[in-house]
């Protein structure tokens, strides 16, 4: 394992557990907010931050070594 992949999956673990901390925070404010559609909407946005933000840094990681197999698998 690469030490890119390992900060990788790192941040990942720690970005998963940030997501689960703050969803537990904002389903809280949620049940006493007067204004649920903003909690919900903030909740939803960081949702959607966390999860690209994982993504891309997968992406990132995979895309070398995909290339370099692509690359093998044209010439070999």
């Amino acid at each position: 394992m690469s030490p890119f992949s390992l900060l990788i999956l790192v941040i990942c673990a720690f970005s998963l557990f940030f997501l689960i901390n703050l969803t537990r925070g904002l389903s809280i404010l949620l049940v006493f907010s007067k204004n649920q559609l903003l909690a919900l909407l903030l909740l939803s946005i960081l949702s959607l931050f966390s999860i690209s933000l994982i993504s891309a840094l997968i992406f990132f990681d995979l895309l070398p070594s995909t290339f370099f197999g692509f690359i093998l698998l044209l010439f070999f």
